[in-house]
């Protein structure tokens, strides 16, 4: 499926899993979307039900070849943002493109967005720019993976596993 939502990826997307996809506007629009109902719970409260459109999670899982232990997604912003997700709470989810019927380049300044039921608003990354497999020990904080600070394109490795 092409179209304007997909073709506005300012920068390519990069999966990480046992092995690194780079996705570019073009390759994200040749995989499979889905539309669904999300709601996004803000830190404020306030809740927010949209019909999101995008790629679903375990298609780029299985661009990235995920390994089958992979326990947890760090979903990584172009601005610094980092949200590690329990990947049986990601698998809803979509790499979002549009919002409304709307591309999501219209809407805000970003062009993709992480979104899956059940996921805290604030983890629900805006301007996506990696998508990484990880695997946690039983017991280690996933919040230990999450940041504010630089960019993914300046620390693309992060924390490592």
């Amino acid at each position: 499926m092409s179209d304007a939502a997909t073709r506005a990826l300012e920068r390519p997307i990069r999966l990480v899993g046992t092995r690194t996809t780079t996705l570019d506007g073009t390759d994200l629009a040749a995989l499979e979307h889905r539309s669904r109902e999300i709601e996004i719970v803000c830190a404020t409260g306030d809740r927010f039900t949209e019909r999101w459109r995008g790629v679903p999670v375990p298609i780029l899982l299985e661009s990235a070849a995920a390994p089958p232990e992979t326990t947890h997604l760090l979903v990584d912003s172009r601005d610094g943002l980092r949200a590690c997700i329990a990947v049986e709470d990601a698998l809803e989810g979509l790499l979002a493109v549009a919002k409304g019927g709307r591309p999501l380049s219209a809407v805000g300044d970003h062009a993709t967005r992480f979104v899956a039921p059940g996921v805290d608003g604030v983890r629900t990354v805006k301007g996506v720019g990696r998508i990484e497999a990880a695997t946690l020990a039983p017991g280690e904080d996933p919040e230990s993976y999450e940041r504010r600070g630089e960019s993914a394109d300046e620390n693309p490795g992060g924390q490592r596993m």
